[in-house]
C-alpha cells in the first residue's frame, strides 16, 4: 500500500498542529509523533492511546493512530480509526491515507471516492494525485492515470514516483517513445534509480531495441546486483537477441537468488531448448509445473523440448493441455500444428495453424509452418504463398526464408533457392547459426589464390559428406583449405585433396584469411543443376582397410549388399525417414550376402536382426574411414536417407536410396537419379508413409540385377 511514511509526524502536519492546540496531553502526542517517526510502533501506540483516552474525538491523533495500525498489519482496525478521523475532520491527508488503506485491501473503487474527496479540498495535493494515478494504473485505466500524474508533475515536476509511474502508463498505452523520455527525466532526478533503469529497459525491449535494453538492465544491476526480476528480464532480452547461452547465465543467477522463481525457471527452459539441451529444458519445465501445475507456458515449452527429441505424440499432449488452460494461445495452436505435421496428420495441422491465424493473422511463424505443411502435401504454390505471407509480415523471419529455399531447391530452382537458404545462418532457433569470426565470410566474390580459407561443417554427417566436395573446388582456385569437420569424419576426408587440411572440431585452428560455412559454398559458387560438381569418387577408401574387410568377409560367393535402414532417432522427421527392419525383411528373399551398415541398432530392430541372417560388423566400424572401406567391398548399398547414402555416393559405389514422400530437398522431385551422385538410384514412396511398394520395387530391381 502507498500510505505515506511518517516524517516527523505520522501523517499530514496540519492535523497534528491542530491537535497540539487542543490536546491536554501535548507531551503524549509529541512523544507519539517522535516514536512513530523512529519506527518504535509499540511506544507510539501507547502514547496515541493515552491521548485518545482523554480525547476520544481527537481527529489528528486518530489519523496518526490509524496510520500506525496499518503499519502494524492491523488493516481492518486502521480503516475503522481513519474513517472516524475523517468523519470528525475531513482533511486532505487523512482522506488520502484512508484511500491508500482501501487500495491495499483491494477496494479500489472505494479508494477513488476518498481521493476525489481529498482533491476537492486541495486539487494540487501531490501525494494524493500520485496515489490516484497509481490506483487508476492498477485498474488499467491508463489514460486517466496519465492525467493524474501530469497534474502532480504540473505542481511538482521532480516527483520521482509520478515520473516513473507516468512512464508505466505511457508504456501501457503503447506510447513508447514518450515513456522512454519520461524515464530519462526520472533519471535526471534520481541518477541511481534502479527502477527507472529497469523500466527504461522494458520500454526499449518493447521497441525491439534489445541491445539498448540490455544496457539499461546492466545499469540497474550495477545499482542492485543479482536482483531476480532484472536478471529475468535481462535473460529474456538475450533470448530475443538470439544469445541463449548468455541468457541462461542470467536466468540461472536469478534462480540462484530465488530458487522457486517460476518465470526464471520457465525462461531458462526456453534458453536450454534453443541450445538443443532438450532434456535439461524438460527438467526445468517439470520444476515450473511442480510449482504451478497450470502454467500453460511451461507446458508449451516442455512440448517444444519433446518435439526436439522427436517425441511428437507426447509434445502434442502437452500442447493440448496448454490449450485447455489457455484456449486462445496462438503459440500452443501453432506448435500443436507442427507436432501434427511431424505425425503426418497434415489436414489437422493446417486446421491448427489456421486456428492460430484466426487469433492473429500477422503471426509469421504460423504462416511459415503452414507453408511447411503444404510443402509436405506437395501443394507447392500454396506453400509458397504462405511463406510469402510470413516474410511480408516479418521480412527478417529466417525460418520462412529457409522453408521457401527448400521448396525452390526441391524443384531444382537453385538460382532462387541458394540465396534464401543463406537465411539459415540468421535463424536464432537453429543450431547452425552464423559462426562469429573476426575474418570475413567468403561469398564467392573475391579471388582465393594464395589465401587460406576455413570451411566449417555446420550440420550432420550426411551434409558434410555431400558438400565436402566443394573443398576441392576451392583448392583448385589456388586456396589452401582448412576443413573443420566432426572428428569421426577426419580420416576419410583427408583423402579429398592435397591442399585441403582437415581439422577435427574442437582442435586449435591454424591461421586463416576468410571463412565459409560448408553449406554456403553452393551459393558462393552459384551452383545450378548443370554445374553441380558431380565428379565422383571424391572420397577414397584406404586400401589396407579394404583388404581387411575382404579378409573378414571371406571369398565372395553371392552379391554383397549393405543395408542401412534408420538414421538419427532424434531427427524430427525420423518417423518418415527410417524404416523398421521387420518391414524390410521381404528384401532378404533375394539370394545375397546381406551386411548391416547400421552403427546404432534400435532395440526393436535388434530382435529382428538376430534372426535375420544379416552379417553384423558394427564393432569393426570405428569411424567413417572403416565404413568407407566396407562400402568399397560391397556390390550394392541400399539405404534410407542417411549418411550411409551420401558416403556410398561420394565413393561412387552403386547405391539405392529409399525416400519418403516428400523427400528432403536435396533429392529433388519425381526423379529416379540424382545430379549429386551419378551412381545413385532413387526409390520413392508413391503414397506418404507407405513403404511396401518401395520395398517391392527394390526387391524386383535386385532380381533384375542378378540376372545381368
Amino acid at each position: 500500500m502507498n500510505v505515506e511514511q511518517p516524517q516527523g509526524a505520522p501523517a499530514g502536519t496540519s492535523g497534528i498542529a491542530g491537535a497540539r492546540k487542543d490536546a491536554k496531553s501535548t507531551g503524549s502526542l509529541d512523544r507519539a509523533s517522535e516514536w512513530h517517526a523512529k519506527g518504535r510502533f509499540d511506544d507510539a501506540a501507547r502514547e496515541y492511546e493515552a491521548v485518545l483516552a482523554g480525547q476520544p474525538g481527537h481527529a489528528g491523533a486518530l489519523h496518526g493512530y490509524g496510520v500506525l495500525q496499518y503499519q502494524r498489519g492491523r488493516t481492518a482496525e486502521a480503516e475503522t480509526v481513519l474513517r472516524r478521523s475523517v468523519s470528525l475532520k475531513p482533511e486532505v491527508m487523512s482522506l488520502s491515507d484512508l484511500g491508500g488503506i482501501l487500495v491495499a485491501a483491494g477496494r479500489r473503487e472505494e479508494a477513488l471516492v476518498q481521493f476525489d474527496a481529498a482533491l476537492r479540498i486541495d486539487s494540487r495535493h501531490v501525494v494524493t494525485l500520485v496515489r490516484l494515478g497509481d490506483t487508476l494504473l492498477e485498474m488499467r485505466r491508463y489514460a486517466e492515470a496519465l492525467a493524474a500524474y501530469d497534474r502532480a508533475l504540473a505542481v511538482s515536476p521532480l516527483v520521482l514516483d509520478a515520473l516513473s509511474n507516468r512512464g508505466g502508463a505511457l508504456r501501457a498505452l503503447a506510447r513508447y517513445q514518450e515513456a522512454l523520455d519520461t524515464y530519462d527525466r526520472a533519471l535526471t532526478v534520481a541518477p541511481r534509480s534502479f527502477e527507472s533503469y529497469y523500466n527504461r529497459g522494458l520500454v526499449l525491449r518493447d521497441l525491439q531495441r534489445y541491445t539498448e535494453a540490455l544496457q539499461s538492465y546492466d545499469q540497474a544491476l550495477a545499482i542492485m546486483p543479482r536482483h531476480p526480476a532484472i536478471l529475468l528480464t535481462r535473460g529474456r532480452t538475450l533470448i530475443d537477441l538470439g544469445r541463449p547461452s548468455e541468457a541462461l547465465v542470467s536466468l540461472n543467477d536469478a534462480i540462484a537468488s530465488q530458487p522457486d522463481f517460476v518465470e526464471a525457471l520457465y525462461n531458462s527452459a526456453i534458453a536450454l531448448e534453443r541450445l538443443g539441451r532438450a532434456n535439461e529444458a524438460m527438467q526445468r519445465c517439470e520444476r515450473v509445473l511442480a510449482l504451478e501445475p497450470r502454467h500453460a507456458g511451461a507446458l508449451i515449452s516442455r512440448g517444444n523440448a519433446l518435439l526436439r527429441m522427436a517425441q511428437c505424440e507426447a509434445a502434442l499432449s502437452d500442447y493440448t493441455l496448454a490449450l485447455e488452460i489457455e484456449s486462445g494461445s496462438r503459440e500452443a495452436l501453432c506448435n500443436a500444428g507442427t507436432a501434427l505435421r511431424y505425425l503426418g496428420r497434415y489436414d489437422e495441422a493446417l486446421r491448427s495453424y489456421d486456428g492460430a491465424l484466426a487469433l492473429d493473422e500477422k503471426f509469421a511463424e504460423a504462416w511459415s509452418n503452414r507453408g511447411g505443411t503444404l510443402y509436405q502435401m506437395c501443394r507447392a504454390q500454396e506453400a509458397l504463398e504462405s511463406y510469402d505471407r510470413a516474410t511480408a509480415i516479418d521480412p527478417n523471419y529466417a525460418e520462412a526464408h529457409v522453408g521457401r529455399a527448400m521448396l525452390f531447391l526441391s524443384e531444382g530452382d537453385f538460382t532462387r533457392g541458394w540465396p534464401d537458404y543463406e537465411w539459415r545462418l540468421s535463424d536464432p532457433k537453429a543450431a547452425h547459426r552464423a559462426r562469429i569470426l573476426p575474418q570475413p565470410m567468403w561469398r564467392g566474390e573475391t579471388p582465393l589464390a594464395g589465401k587460406t580459407i576455413l570451411v566449417h561443417a555446420e550440420q550432420g554427417f550426411g551434409d558434410t559428406l555431400q558438400f565436402c566436395r566443394y573443398a576441392t573446388l576451392l583448392a583448385e582456385r589456388g586456396a589452401h583449405v582448412v576443413l573443420e569437420v566432426h572428428p569421426p569424419l577426419k580420416s576419410l576426408l583427408m583423402t579429398l585433396h592435397e591442399s585441403v587440411q582437415v581439422v577435427p572440431a574442437g582442435e586449435l585452428l591454424p591461421t586463416f584469411d576468410c571463412h565459409c560455412p560448408l553449406l554456403s559454398l553452393p551459393f558462393a559458387f552459384a551452383t545450378d543443376q548443370q554445374s553441380v560438381p558431380n565428379r565422383t569418387p571424391y572420397l577414397h577408401p584406404d586400401r589396407a582397410r579394404v583388404q581387411r574387410w575382404e579378409n573378414l568377409l571371406g571369398s565372395k560367393q553371392r552379391l554383397r549388399i549393405g543395408l542401412a535402414w534408420s538414421g538419427n532417432r532424434e531427427h524430427v522427421n525420423d518417423r518418415s525417414r527410417s524404416i523398421g527392419l521387420a518391414t524390410l525383411m521381404p528384401l532378404l528373399e533375394a539370394d545375397a550376402q546381406w551386411i548391416s551398415l547400421q552403427k546404432d541398432v534400435r532395440d526393436e530392430d535388434a530382435r529382428v536382426l538376430g534372426d535375420s541372417g544379416i552379417v553384423c560388423v558394427e564393432d569393426e566400424m570405428r569411424d567413417f574411414a572403416d565404413t568407407a572401406a566396407l562400402v568399397q567391398s560391397l556390390d550394392l548399398v541400399i539405404s534410407v536417407d542417411t549418411a550411409i547414402a551420401h558416403l556410398a555416393g561420394a565413393l561412387n559405389r552403386p547405391v539405392w536410396i529409399l525416400l519418403p514422400d516428400p523427400a528432403e530437398w536435396r533429392w529433388l522431385r519425381d526423379r529416379e537419379d540424382s545430379p549429386w551422385y551419378p551412381g545413385a538410384r532413387l526409390f520413392r514412396q508413391q503414397t506418404a508413409g507407405r513403404w511396401q511398394d518401395v520395398i517391392h520395387a527394390v526387391r524386383d530391381a535386385i532380381t533384375e540385377l542378378k540376372a545381368l
